[in-house]
């Protein structure tokens, strides 16, 4: 008892001065990057950054730019940033063909992607490796103790101005259908994840409860990887900087205020983030809190959103061939932990709640609006193949909705799954078979947007089969069909500028590329949590909303100052090195 008050007094007594001074700078820092972002200003926020690591790291002094070049190893990470940054030239024209306009024809594109790669990796690669250069040696001396305390606090103010925007919470359509069943006016479903409307449920249905409780726990978990990479030997102006200006954008402030599950899945995939980085840096005791908080936080990373799973199979999947090669319980006991959380909630208090399973057409609605794709862009199909699509999907209302001129901005994915008529649209004659569709008296449905979302929920299995074989026959046109369905994966979104979904990847592929191949080898598990959201994303969501990205927005940082961390030191420089087991 005495320790942990001991403990408490230590975290909440002011700070060493020679903290102050370099977590204050670095919080305004982070801070005015993210204020400038969220007023609309990005390429001022990025232009900040810029200058903060030009200071940071010395960039106006010889020696910075004589190391940059010096050697083989900027290499790597700089074709992979050119790669990059080709891409997206490559790709901007595909999306919209009158913003291609804005770009170079597609050669020089991809020229100007690679020479950018060129200008830009070699100085960022020299700035994280000195920063790696400059931990490794602050792990072998006495630093006074991490400011949790007040960096929790830096971090709780920019997210509580995000919050007095819309205060006491963000409305949407999803909250209002999940507290009509925590009413009991709807009976109980998992269109919206079941274990998130229970948690609605276990704030007494209270939004405004949830959502303080989501900002002090995002607080929470952005103060964990900061301590974390403080006991790694990094500064606290860097800490600061990074994650106050990497991690609080919009994007993350907008969601923090809305008390629908995007928030809660990206908070869980954070801290199985935080696992795997400790357990790859070889710090992690495997103590039986430490085996349930990694098991839980896995598991309801698919429990609070459905496409959750990707990272919960693929995780899983990756601990239990680590566990059972390398014979570490621990491992085995997490994934029996999150086994027993997805069993619990789904195979007890699902059945016990009689909960219902409607027929859900937005998990397939990529492979349904593909499907019109090649139907309305002149693809290849059969006779029979047309035959089916017409059986599978009400053909005469995806005329409606394309036609539609309310959506005239929309893509035609969005049309599709956007427009409602629930109840005042009448199908044809040959849709008569979707009629009783609509006619749901017990409101269930009424979360689906249209009756394409509701006839796609139908069948599955033979949607899914069809668009397989049509995208065999139109490969180039299904695929380019997705491009522009999911351009916030891969597009310089204007809204957000050097912050794009882009950058963050950028930032991700120079920090990752920047250590050996060994390097690389051991530390990829910790890219999972954003490669696995990003392709869930690409093969089940097509209304391209910027919210479904959240995990990238939010992980990001912490990934790339991860893999700079570990890697960002060639091995021959590094021999010998031990680090402790915290």
């Amino acid at each position: 008892m005495n320790k942990t008050l001991h403990k408490l007094a230590a975290h909440c007594a002011p700070p060493a001065p020679g903290v102050l001074r370099a977590l204050v700078p670095g919080v305004l820092c982070g801070w005015g990057c993210a204020g400038l972002l969220a007023l609309g200003h990005p390429w001022l926020a990025g232009a900040l950054a810029l200058a903060a690591a030009a200071v940071a790291g010395q960039w106006w002094k010889p020696s910075f730019w004589a190391e940059s070049w010096k050697g083989r190893g900027w290499l790597l990470p700089t074709l992979a940033l050119g790669a990059v940054l080709a891409a997206v030239m490559l790709l901007e024209p595909i999306a919209d063909a009158y913003y291609a306009a804005w770009y170079w024809p597609v050669y020089k594109g991809l020229a100007l992607g690679l020479v950018l790669g060129m200008l830009i990796g070699p100085p960022l690669v020299c700035a994280l490796r000195r920063m790696a250069r400059k931990a490794r040696s602050a792990r072998e001396t006495t630093r006074p103790a991490f400011p949790g305390l007040w960096f929790f606090l830096a971090v709780l103010v920019p997210l509580a101005l995000y919050w007095a925007r819309v205060f006491p919470y963000e409305s949407s359509f999803d909250l209002e259908y999940q507290l009509e069943m925590l009413r009991g006016e709807l009976p109980l479903n998992d269109v919206h994840t079941l274990a998130h409307t229970l948690l609605l449920g276990l704030a007494g249905g209270q939004p405004g409860l949830l959502v303080a409780v989501q900002l002090l726990a995002l607080a929470g978990l952005l103060t964990a990887f900061a301590a974390w990479f403080y006991r790694r030997g990094m500064g606290l102006f860097g800490i600061a900087a990074c994650l106050c200006g990497g991690c609080l954008g919009p994007v993350v402030g907008q969601a923090a205020a809305s008390p629908i599950k995007d928030l809660p899945a990206a908070l869980c995939a954070g801290v199985v983030l935080y696992y795997i980085m400790r357990l790859l840096a070889g710090d992690l005791r495997f103590s039986w809190p430490h085996r349930i908080g990694f098991g839980a936080a896995l598991a309801f990373t698919g429990l609070f959103r459905h496409n959750g799973f990707v990272l919960v199979l693929a995780a899983g999947l990756w601990l239990l061939a680590r566990g059972i090669y390398r014979r570490q319980k621990g491992l085995l006991a997490t994934v029996a932990v999150c086994a027993a959380c997805i069993f619990a909630v789904d195979g007890v208090a699902a059945p016990l709640l009689g909960v219902q399973h409607p027929a859900n057409g937005f998990a397939v609605q990529v492979y349904a609006t593909g499907i019109v794709a090649v139907d309305q862009r002149g693809g290849e199909m059969s006779e029979e193949q047309r035959r089916r699509m017409e059986e599978l999907l009400p053909m005469d209302y995806v005329a409606h909705c394309l036609e539609n001129p309310d959506t005239a901005h929309f893509t035609r994915a969005q049309r599709l799954c956007w427009t409602r008529d629930l109840g005042s649209y009448t199908p044809s004659e040959r849709e008569a078979r979707f009629a009783p569709l609509l006619e749901d008296s017990q409101g269930v449905n009424d979360v689906f947007n249209n009756l394409f979302i509701l006839a796609a929920g139908q069948n599955p299995k033979e949607i899914l089969q069809l668009y397989l074989e049509l995208f065999l026959q139109n490969p180039w046109l299904c695929t380019t069909e997705i491009l522009r369905n999911n351009t916030n994966v891969w597009r310089l979104d204007r809204g957000l500028g050097p912050f794009s979904h882009v950058f963050c990847l950028a930032a991700l592929a120079v920090a990752f590329f920047c250590g050996s191949g060994r390097g690389m080898l051991r530390r990829w598990p910790a890219l999972l949590p954003v490669v696995c959201n990003i392709a869930s994303v690409v093969v089940a969501a097509s209304t391209n909303e910027i919210r479904y990205l959240l995990p990238t927005f939010l992980l990001a940082m912490p990934s790339a100052l991860f893999f700079a961390l570990e890697g960002g030191v060639p091995d021959d420089q590094t021999k010998g090195v031990s680090e402790p087991c915290r």
